[in-house]
């Protein structure tokens, strides 16, 4: 028994006497009473070993019964102490446990908190504490109320409900201006449970330094901006400084150039005109740079003669080339295809850059365009695409620089051959734009080969007649533009005859011309547009403001408004809405276009969503004018379509023009469809892409109202402005051209060959 004792006292030792004395205090006792009874036991059984066996029996069961009542007491009481041990066991662990927990909480670097449904905080860490800069004792058991300020705490509130009703994380930005510096921080909080119950843990993150490097991104962004805006300004105010006396000097020098003169004087405006042109080249390199690297190009995929387009980029050098004495020729096997789909236009600019520097750079002997088929994939064909030239070469160090911006082979201050250094670079942009890659091999002192290669989509119209390759002519030789040998060939001779576009425009400006409303604040461009309408054939008014637009325009006597854009007062765009908006309520419509110097992008964007018909970029020839208003003759009806003037693109090729017809008949549809699904969607790249592409195989027939409808659907959508007028509009001039060809498929070649009525 006393060994029993000793241990549990022993075990009691090892706990906490205060925490364990009051729950064993009654089993203590009842062992003290247990210790008096068996003292008195031990005293009883010397008496009953002097009485009687049959009372020994007796004495016997009653000892029995005692003893098994101590043992049993023993046994409860060790139960006990081993529950008691147990469960301090276990909240010694939970303490240290906890303890740990403390520990960690504080060693962390963000503040983390701990609230119940009543917002009363119950754990926090000590950053916690050093953001609130509050004690603990200020924070514990108390709400955000107590110590926050009445804006934080209801702030506060709000974002706490958030969280308790939805369930989810809720993270608000929040700036604790008792710092200084201020500090800005992210603030999270999210429900959690335990035990059946809820809490709220919540957390900062200091983003001070986050905030602070997306303040100086954001202003760098703006800063950017406001010089890329400085710039574009820049660039389109040169533009339009420059071109405004260009379009003085080139138009009169050729006035000058078309009258009665002797061989000196032509030679020598012809120098003058060359060396404007020159000049206007590097003012359109540089806009041209800046238009791609602004990505305000598209790229188009319509049918085009392949043939047709080395050959009048042939034609578009032949003079630069008969200066220098050289030849010019192309060479096209019979196996590439003559129709093929792509972006005509901006291939057409990498090919002229390319035999442009090719004449540059070649001081005698010939420049050659060489075509050939490259891989098959995907309904496409990689057309290869060689300028070939027997000039002074390119190191091979240099020849991986001239693709770059402003990089030139010889860059010093006494390099024999000028130039922006934008050219090659504009080259290599654009043809990256068209899928393909660009690339050059050459060898100083013997020539270079420029060539680029782009997928084109096949378009199923049949090849014309095998077309034999075309030779070099030694300088000296005559030009031959033939539409019917199957070549073509550039050498010295005379300029080609005008076109048939030209002839016929020359012949209904004679039958009595347009009244044209001029409006123009420049004397000089006054004097040349006046002399060149004239010379054509139509009647001017001459106005130099917006406000005397307005005023002339409301009487209308005139059939078409020449507009300049930049004049005091009331400029052209402003006029022009002004004029719409007339008309809107009264009815009539006169056709407007903008003859201005602002050739930037998005100038011809912003022209046609003011209300314009049509665009002409300073400067202006004769040519360019004399087909924009033969649009607007009124003996025409406004000039369905120019087939003529299709036909003379396609060297008279009457069979292909009526192949290409065919084909729109069948393309032009889908591609309606196409761009009514995208402008229903929403999706305005991919409708500004369809647009595009009717556009431009609009253009092939001359399809003027057409394209200049689809020049207005297509700056509605570059301005994000209502689009379903100008759409409205467009799609019953597309049901006129569909008929206009369908005549002409049914007309056949005969009347093609009738003289223009």
């Amino acid at each position: 028994m006393d060994s029993h004792v000793a241990r549990i006292r022993q075990a009691l030792a090892t706990l906490d006497a205060q925490d364990l004395a009051r729950l064993l205090e009654p089993h203590l006792a009842a062992l003290a009473e247990l210790e008096a009874e068996a003292s008195q036991l031990r005293s009883a059984n010397a008496l009953l070993r002097k009485e009687n066996r049959q009372q020994r029996g007796n004495a016997g069961t009653w000892r029995d019964q005692h003893t098994a009542r101590l043992a049993g007491l023993q046994r409860e009481l060790h139960a006990d102490l081993q529950v008691q041990l147990r469960a301090s066991s276990g909240d010694q662990a939970a303490r240290d446990q906890q303890e740990l927990t403390e520990q960690i909480l504080d060693q962390l670097p963000i503040p983390i908190f701990l609230k119940d449904r009543d917002g009363r905080f119950l754990r926090f860490n000590s950053r916690f504490e050093e953001f609130t800069q509050r004690s603990r004792a200020e924070i514990l058991g108390r709400t955000i109320d107590d110590f926050a300020s009445p804006r934080w705490a209801a702030a506060t509130h709000v974002e706490d409900e958030q969280a308790w009703s939805t369930g989810r994380m809720v993270t608000t930005e929040r700036r604790m201006a008792t710092f200084d510096p201020p500090l800005d921080v992210l603030v999270s909080r999210k429900v959690i449970n335990s035990g059946g119950l809820s809490y709220m843990l919540g957390y900062f993150i200091d983003i001070s330094e986050q905030r602070a490097a997306r303040a100086a991104m954001q202003h760098a962004v703006e800063s950017a901006e406001a010089a890329s805006r400085a710039k574009s300004e820049f660039l389109a105010n040169m533009s339009h400084e420059i071109r405004t006396p260009m379009n003085g000097i080139l138009g009169m020098t050729e006035l000058v150039l078309e009258s009665d003169i002797d061989a000196h004087q032509r030679a020598d405006l012809t120098l003058v005109k060359a060396s404007a042109d020159a000049l206007l080249q590097i003012v359109d390199d540089i806009l041209d740079f800046s238009k791609i690297e602004a990505g305000k190009l598209d790229i188009e995929e319509v049918p085009f003669d392949l043939r047709q387009l080395v050959g009048d980029t042939l034609r578009a050098m032949s003079l630069r080339a008969r200066q220098k004495g050289l030849a010019l020729a192309s060479e096209i096997p019979p196996d590439v295809p003559r129709i093929m789909k792509g972006d005509p236009g901006r291939l057409r600019q990498v090919l002229l850059n390319l035999v442009g520097n090719a004449i540059k750079f070649t001081g005698a002997g010939s420049v050659t365009v060489q075509l050939s088929i490259g891989a098959e994939h995907d309904g496409r064909s990689e057309i290869v695409f060689a300028v070939r030239d027997t000039g002074i070469g390119v190191p091979e160090e240099k020849q991986h620089l001239i693709f770059e911006a402003f990089a030139q082979v010889d860059g010093s201050t006494t390099r024999q051959y000028g130039g922006t250094g934008l050219g090659l670079a504009i080259c290599r942009r654009l043809v990256i734009l068209m899928q393909g890659r660009i690339e050059v091999h050459s060898t100083p002192g013997q020539g270079s080969v420029f060539s680029f290669a782009v997928p084109l989509q096949h378009t199923g119209v049949a090849q014309a007649a095998p077309l034999p390759p075309l030779a070099v002519l030694a300088p000296g030789q005559g030009m031959n533009l033939s539409a019917n040998d199957g070549g073509l060939i550039v050498g010295e001779g005379d300029l080609p005859p005008p076109s048939a576009g030209a002839q016929h425009a020359q012949g209904a400006s004679a039958r009595g011309g347009l009244r044209v409303l001029l409006a123009e604040d420049n004397p000089v461009n006054q004097r040349l547009a006046v002399r060149l309408l004239e010379k054509l054939g139509h009647r001017v008014t001459l106005v130099d403001s917006g406000l005397a637009v307005l005023e002339r325009a409301a009487r209308g006597e005139h059939d078409v408004i020449l507009m300049d854009v930049q004049m005091p007062g009331l400029d052209g765009l402003a006029a022009t809405r002004q004029i719409r908006q007339r008309e809107s309520m009264q009815g009539g419509h006169v056709p407007i276009i903008a003859m201005t110097a602002r050739a930037m992008a998005g100038d011809r964007e912003r022209c046609l969503e003011a209300g314009m018909d049509d665009y002409l970029a300073k400067p202006v020839d004769s040519q360019q004018l004399r087909d924009m208003l033969l649009r607007y003759q009124p003996d025409s009806g406004h000039q369905l379509l120019d087939w003529r003037g299709a036909l003379q693109r396609l060297d008279g090729d009457a069979e292909l023009l009526l192949e290409l017809a065919a084909l729109f008949l069948h393309d032009g549809p889908q591609l309606w469809q196409e761009l009514g699904e995208a402008l229903a969607a929403g999706d305005q790249p991919r409708s500004t892409r369809a647009v595009h592409s009717l556009k431009g195989v609009l253009v092939n027939f001359g399809a003027a109202r057409a394209v200049a409808l689809a020049e207005q659907l297509s700056a509605a959508l570059h301005a994000g402005q209502p689009w379903q007028l100008a759409a409205g509009r467009l799609e019953p001039a597309l049901q006129q051209v569909y008929e206009a060809l369908n005549e002409l498929i049914a007309g056949g070649i005969d009347a093609m060959a009738a003289p223009p009525s």
